[in-house]
């Protein structure tokens, strides 16, 4: 740069000079200090815009950082409001860097006394900017400042305009007025498949949420029987972007109820067909400002699930369907000949908004006009046997009829025979499927019934059928069970009812001659016809028919072609000699005809008989004309009379013989229901079990073994049992396995709750016999009663319980330890739900020692009755792994000093806990060390006979959801609460003295 003359550094000094003529140092010094301002500004022109660029480079570099770190993170996270304002100010700064190099260009080209002083003013310019430009740059350093947590966005439902659906719009409205009623919390809508209850809960969710009524709002569609882990999840996506790290349920609930707890929330769940455990969710009726709406066919689930309001959605009016038809159709509505044959279908479609948008879907944009014709004429019915308010929906039931595979439409109309409110025992169904030849063919018992409940989980998906509140029953809803006895009578298929319930006889112009399934089920008929002609019958159902006593010694003559015949619970005494002539017969139930004494031979022509059922009857022991029925893959029989004395006369024919399996190879099911106290049975037992271990293909097994040597005799010579070793279930897909001297018999748990069919007793056993433990390698539910001599049950095998689920220990006086740490190699009972710990006189520990992560870890329920020499009920190893633990009582265990032990907390104890229940603790002086109870979803407490326990933390925390407190009322009173706490729970207290 050229050198700056001495007239520009001076500037104004000579004015200034002038002015201090007199002598003034300090004022010449301030005044040198300026003009080397000045001219080091000058001096360092190019140098303050070299900084700037470089400050500049780091600045764009920094946002181009915080651009990607933003957009990786996009899926999770927002920007915060400091980094939207940082880039804002960014961008700013970023056009006038580009205004100030086009400044600098100019001012280096210009020269003179102007270039110079323009030099001057930009190059503070440059300076100042460039200090805004590092102080920019380093205002956002800390990921924490740039990304938020993305707040939930509400769903998009998208929901069909139905401003014009007065009749659905009408339910809307209705609802809006329960959600403002703060008395009501959880609100049920009800009515038929195909109503619109979606429709209405869609509109619902977008109306909410305009008016902003909710700071959270979520939609989860129900599947498959309200699958917990499917709502959980659905719920966690809805609630933050990291529903991936929530592992298990109790995880999934305990975040979701710390996330909605002080929330004001509306859930929405669509498509209920069961109940749903809402507090297993994470849904508490603690949450003050949370509500509830579901959505479900059945009234019923509002009942059960305690809905505090309902609503019946109705069918849609006339005007309303032809509304909603064109919305889903669209234009081709319209087209001239088009038209009127939409008129026609949305008649036929009826006032059901479903089956109208299913009809709309598949006509939608479709211009041909032979596939509206050919819909239409699908959609019509016969005027012949008419189905009453049910005659629109039939048309759309054939559609999905016809979308059927052939097997899965005759089991269709095969579970159409039974009464409308009849639940069907599942496996009872899949039989009947299987003897009427629907399902299985060429294939094993085995195999039919995967088949039959996967072909009954289909028809469930479709809503041809309902899963019944217990998961063993199914029933058809009512609307599609009418449209498939129509479909019947349609296609000939031949079913048959009686008119009247409680007729004692039949008319003559009964139509035998036409059925093909005839259901005379739960009837009051006390005779039979003396010999109907029946060319076509399939099936005979007379089941729960007691007044029914003798069948006509020629009944069964014209019934060659019967399969199944059901007489379970009959009051017949004898079977008529015509069985005979049931030579196609398949399936023969006898169950419960107490009334029944023998099997005629006459039986034993009935050689395609695959299934025969005669438990609980009045034939004892082993009829020989069993071994002729070699066709059997099923055969359930009892060995004790239910008929009372063990000593009443046998009719002639029975025999005690075990013979009768020689010829039995095909059998793959068996049960033998025998009475423990049978001293014949205790004889044969051993020979029986011989027998049936050579039976290479059964599958399922109930049966009593007297000793484990029977047990051990049979599994290593069991030839079905050696070649399920290599697999994880074993060959047996069930089993009710009883062993020992006189053992119940029976079970005092329920094993439906297990995931499995495999059940074991071992009852006044001593050592530890490895068939017990072979056995427990893949039982579900296991009772050991009584045992002489064990001391610590780990020695059972317990590393190889792993399919465990159900386990109940009882009478076993020298047992001191359940589990021992130092004897398990892996998690002990990972999978154990219930534990039942009964009459344990020596009891000192559950678990003693350092236990492996995951032990006890799906624990729900813990009981213990009078286990005298117990003094901790839970030791802190199993404390900490008790997650899931909802069910905890102790009584009679006089020792108990303390429930708990508490090592080192970081979570709270048994979180889930809702059920406590302390009785006759003589010696118990406290919960825990430190009291502190942290049981948010507490909803029940007993402690009664426990004197010597003086505090109880009850506090706002777990008393939300306590309903039930049950004590003395000394008891009561000498507990430390607040007055509100205890004018709260006072209504909810059931006080001994007063019983």
């Amino acid at each position: 740069m050229e050198s700056v003359p001495m007239a520009i550094l001076i500037g104004g000094a000579g004015q200034a000079a002038g002015t201090l003529a007199g002598p003034a140092t300090d004022a010449g010094k301030g005044i040198y200090k300026s003009l080397k301002r000045k001219f080091d500004y000058i001096q360092n022109f190019d140098q303050n815009f070299k900084n700037l660029e470089e400050e500049a480079r780091y600045l764009t570099g920094r946002k181009m950082d915080i651009d990607d770190f933003i957009a990786n993170n996009r899926m999770f996270d927002e920007k915060t409001h400091e980094c939207a304002t940082w880039l804002e100010d960014v961008e700013k700064i970023t056009g006038s860097l580009s205004d100030m190099r086009i400044k600098y260009q100019k001012t280096s080209s210009t020269s003179g006394l102007s270039g110079l002083r323009n030099r001057l003013k930009l190059s503070k310019q440059l300076e100042k900017m460039t200090k805004s430009v590092v102080a920019l740059k380093d205002k956002i350093n800390h990921e924490h400042t740039i990304l938020k947590e993305r707040i939930p966005r509400r769903l998009g439902k998208f929901p069909r305009n139905i401003s014009e659906v007065h009749s659905l719009r009408e339910n809307v409205e209705k609802l809006f007025e329960l959600l403002n009623d703060d008395m009501i919390k959880k609100i049920g809508i009800w009515g038929m498949s195909g109503v619109g209850k979606t429709t209405v809960l869609e509109n619902l969710y977008e109306e909410v949420a305009k008016r902003q009524m909710f700071d959270v709002m979520l939609w989860v569609t129900v599947t498959k029987e309200g699958c917990l882990d499917h709502i959980q999840q659905t719920i966690l996506k809805q609630l933050t972007s990291k529903a991936n790290v929530i592992y298990d349920r109790g995880q999934a609930s305990a975040f979701i109820s710390d996330a909605l707890e002080k929330k004001k929330y509306l859930l929405l769940l669509d498509g209920v067909c069961s109940k749903i455990e809402l507090r297993h969710v994470g849904i508490h009726d603690g949450h003050m400002h949370g509500k509830v709406v579901l959505a479900t066919r059945e009234r019923t689930i509002c009942y059960v699930m305690e809905m505090d309001d309902d609503i019946k959605i109705e069918k849609i009016s006339r005007d309303d369907a032809r509304k909603l038809f064109r919305d889903v159709v669209g234009k081709v509505i319209d087209h001239p000949t088009i038209a009127p044959i939409a008129e026609r279908i949305v008649i036929q479609c009826g006032e059901q908004p479903h089956v109208i948008k299913g009809v709309g879907s598949y006509l939608k944009g479709k211009f041909n006009e032979d596939l509206w014709q050919s819909t239409l004429s699908k959609l019509q019915s016969p005027n012949m046997f008419p189905l009453n308010h049910l005659e629109d929906l039939f048309g759309a039931f054939k559609l999905i009829y016809e979308e059927l595979h052939d097997s899965l439409k005759e089991c269709l109309l095969y579970g159409a025979s039974f009464s409308e409110d009849c639940e069907i025992y599942r496996d009872y169904l899949v039989e009947c499927w299987r003897t009427e030849q629907l399902i299985g063919i060429d294939q094993t018992l085995r195999k039919a019934r995967e088949e039959g409940h996967s072909n009954l989980e289909d028809l469930i998906d479709k809503c041809l059928f309902d899963q019944c509140p217990s998961i063993k029953h199914v029933k058809m809803p009512v609307i599609f069970r009418n449209a498939a006895v129509r479909m019947a009578l349609l296609q000939n298929y031949g079913i048959l009812f009686r008119d009247e319930e409680d007729v004692e006889r039949l008319p003559s112009s009964f139509p035998w001659r036409d059925g093909r399934v005839i259901s005379l089920m739960n009837s009051s008929l006390t005779e039979l016809p003396q010999r109907p002609e029946c060319p076509r019958i399939s099936t005979l159902f007379l089941q729960r028919s007691e007044k029914l006593s003798i069948i006509p010694a020629s009944f069964f003559d014209f019934m060659s072609t019967l399969k199944t015949l059901d007489l379970y619970g009959a009051g017949i005494r004898e079977l008529p000699p015509s069985v005979s002539k049931l030579t196609n017969l398949r399936g023969l139930y006898l169950n419960d005809c107490r009334q029944l004494l023998n099997l005629p031979n006459e039986v034993k022509e009935l050689q395609n008989l695959v299934l025969l059922d005669i438990c609980r009857s009045g034939i004892y022991g082993f009829p020989c004309v069993i071994g002729e029925l070699t066709s059997l893959e099923c055969l359930r029989i009892s060995f004790a009379s239910v008929l009372g004395s063990h000593d009443f006369f046998r009719a002639e024919g029975m025999k005690m013989s075990p013979k009768v399996f020689d010829t039995l190879d095909r059998l793959e099911e068996l049960a033998i229901v025998a009475d423990p106290k049978d001293s014949q049975w205790n004889q044969i037992s051993e020979s029986v079990a011989a027998k049936l271990a050579n039976l290479r293909k059964l599958s399922a097994l109930t049966f009593y073994f007297p000793s484990t040597e029977s047990l051990e005799t049979f599994i290593k010579a069991s030839i079905s049992w050696k070649n399920g070793v290599s697999h994880p279930r074993s060959n047996f897909r069930s089993f009710n396995i009883y062993v020992g001297s006189n053992p119940t018999n029976s079970t005092q748990i329920d094993v439906s709750k297990c995931s499995g069919r495999r059940y074991l007793q071992y009852f006044r056993g001593q050592d530890v016999p490895n068939a017990i433990k072979e056995v427990l390698k893949t039982a579900c539910a296991f009772e050991l009663i009584n045992h002489q001599d064990i001391t610590i049950f780990s020695h059972l095998g317990i590393d190889g319980m792993k399919s465990l689920e159900i386990c109940l220990v009882e009478g076993c006086h020298v047992l001191e330890v359940i589990v021992d740490g130092n004897l398990l190699g892996n998690s002990a009972l990972p999978w154990l739900k219930e534990l039942h710990l009964l009459n344990l006189n020596q009891l000192r520990h559950i678990s003693r020692g350092s236990i492996p992560q995951y032990s006890f870890g799906q624990l729900t329920k813990l009981i213990l009755y009078e286990c005298p020499n117990l003094t901790q009920v839970l030791p802190w190893e199993m404390v900490k792994e008790l997650n899931e633990l909802q069910h905890l009582r102790v009584q009679k265990c006089p020792l108990v000093i303390e429930l708990f032990e508490v090592g080192v907390v970081s979570t709270p104890l048994c979180p889930k806990l809702q059920i406590l229940e302390i009785v006759s603790l003589e010696g118990l002086l406290r919960i825990h060390t430190g009291n502190m109870l942290e049981w948010f979803g507490l909803q029940k407490i007993e402690i009664t006979e426990c004197d010597k326990l003086e505090n109880f933390c009850l506090n706002e925390t777990n008393i939300r959801r306590l309903r039930s407190i049950r004590c003395s009322k000394v008891w009561w009173e000498t507990l430390t609460l607040s007055d509100e706490i205890r004018t709260h729970l006072l209504p909810f207290c059931c006080f001994v003295e007063d019983l």
